[in-house]
């Protein structure tokens, strides 16, 4: 009996800023790596450079191929001429894209190339942040309504931007999920332990990590001030940064300054944060802006560390406080350090990171993720575009 032939491939084609260690980056990664091979043929393009996320993907997962683009800043006529011509020729029959500045290359190519494959926008942005920034999306809205999908990662966020008037031809939401096999704490009390003493935190008592890029929008200066204050009422706690950026030296500044030297240690870049993230007690998460639906916090959750994060984007969807967590305003200080101090009994730190780890469990694993975008590509991929465009054919 003959088999059945089997449909063709669709070719999906990611674009982003660059491969750097960021939320936004590694679920693009995550998604690569496990969206059905037999079905999608995948092509990446990073617009400014490839970033140390490059050797996660696996092999096999993009056979189109890595392509770097090497843009410095704004729009260059080069870059969008080799976007286009990969386009044309793999193929596409759909362009993802994460963030804004991704969006822009991808709509200003389909006007250039000769396919007229469907674009979707992922956005991972809640609170801009900057002046700059605001301005910046009033600039992008025209190109988000001429998308044809535009993908929320979280309910909060969709609400948020819907009362903002920000609209795409079609809207969904689906949560950023990650691998909790991957994230489950496999490490011992001893391992820990001596993770700890490498990193000159004592072996046993209350340690708060927070696992982020320095960047301002994070607001590290938040926890380090709530540390000091707990400090001063004879509070044994102590912080470990994981993670590493452009704000390291003033971080580290402000921890000389507050005097926490003995307490709070900062371990840079790490190829794997999930040995530091199991050494830690609890894990912060204070951001100001940006922040949606914080790859950070779930994979923290998945270790079983309960989560005190500033109320802002999704936060709400992840932490139900009591339960597995506590949510404070963001930028207030006073209300960090109270919700730090409610945990320093371990036996309530140790069951509400029970809680939070099978929340993860049960409804942010990668899985769901991954299938609400194949539903997404599939069904895109055999419509074709509900809007016309005009042709311009790049040539050399």
């Amino acid at each position: 009996m003959p088999s059945p032939i089997e449909p063709p491939r669709i070719r999906v084609l990611f674009i982003l800023n660059s491969l750097c260690v960021g939320g936004a980056e590694r679920q693009v990664v995550s998604l690569i790596n496990r969206l059905d091979r037999r079905r999608h043929e995948v092509s990446l393009v990073c617009v400014k450079e490839e970033g140390p996320l490059r050797d996660q993907l696996e092999a096999g997962s993009c056979p189109g191929g890595v392509h770097v683009l090497g843009v410095r800043k704004g729009l260059e006529w080069q870059a969008l001429r080799d976007l286009g011509r990969l386009i044309d020729e793999r193929q596409i029959d759909v362009i993802v894209c994460t963030n804004m500045y991704a969006l822009l290359y991808a709509w200003l190519t389909r006007w250039l190339c000769r396919r007229r494959p469907r674009v979707v926008e992922v956005f991972h942005t809640t609170d801009v942040g900057s002046a700059k920034e605001r301005w910046a999306m009033r600039l992008y809205r025209p190109l988000v309504r001429s998308a044809d999908l535009l993908v929320y990662v979280c309910h909060a966020q969709a609400r948020h931007w819907r009362q903002r008037g920000l609209q795409a031809r079609q809207e969904v939401v689906i949560h950023n999920g990650i691998d909790t096999r991957r994230f489950a704490d496999i490490w011992s009390d001893g391992e820990k332990q001596a993770l700890r003493k490498s990193l000159g935190l004592p072996e046993t008592g209350y340690v708060v990590g927070l696992c982020a890029v320095m960047r301002p929008e994070k607001a590290h200066g938040d926890l380090l001030a709530a540390l000091a204050r707990l400090r001063d009422e004879g509070l044994q706690v102590c912080g470990l940064l994981i993670g590493d950026g452009p704000l390291r030296a003033s971080i580290q500044a402000q921890i000389d300054a507050l005097g926490l030297g003995d307490q709070v240690r900062i371990t840079g870049l790490l190829d794997d944060v999930r040995p530091a993230i199991a050494c830690c007690d609890l894990m912060a998460l204070t951001s100001h802006a940006v922040e949606t639906f914080s790859i950070a916090a779930l994979e923290a959750m998945t270790l079983g560390k309960p989560m005190v994060m500033s109320d802002i984007g999704g936060a709400a969807e992840l932490v139900t406080p009591g339960d597995n967590g506590l949510l404070y305003p963001g930028g207030d200080v006073d209300a960090l350090t109270h919700c730090l101090r409610e945990f320093a009994d371990p036996a309530l730190r140790q069951a509400a990171g029970r809680r939070a780890a099978a929340l993860m469990r049960e409804r942010f694993d990668i899985d769901p993720m991954v299938r609400g975008y194949e539903r997404v590509f599939t069904r895109f991929a055999a419509r074709p575009a509900s809007a016309s465009y005009s042709t311009v054919v790049l040539t050399d």
